[in-house]
């Protein structure tokens, strides 16, 4: 789970280069997935790389990444 936060988090970084919908943040989503992240968190963030305008994205793709470590950290019950 860790390497597949990493790879968001890579994106993040290097979202003012445009969107950040690329193979490595596909598979990234899939495996946090199969970790038990709920699909909405993830999608948001999906729906965060494609945004157009540079401030944007990177205001929203912080958030859903926010989002999904503080799931990542709650215990599975």
């Amino acid at each position: 789970m860790d390497e597949a936060i990493a790879v968001l988090e890579a994106a993040l970084a290097r979202s003012d280069k445009g969107r950040q919908d690329g193979p490595d943040v596909r598979l990234a989503l899939r495996v946090l997935r199969l970790c038990g992240i709920p699909a909405d968190a993830l999608r948001y963030f999906w729906e965060s790389c494609q945004g157009e305008h540079e401030i944007g994205r990177w205001q929203n793709m912080n958030a859903a990444l926010n989002g999904i470590r503080g799931l990542s950290r709650q215990p599975k019950g």
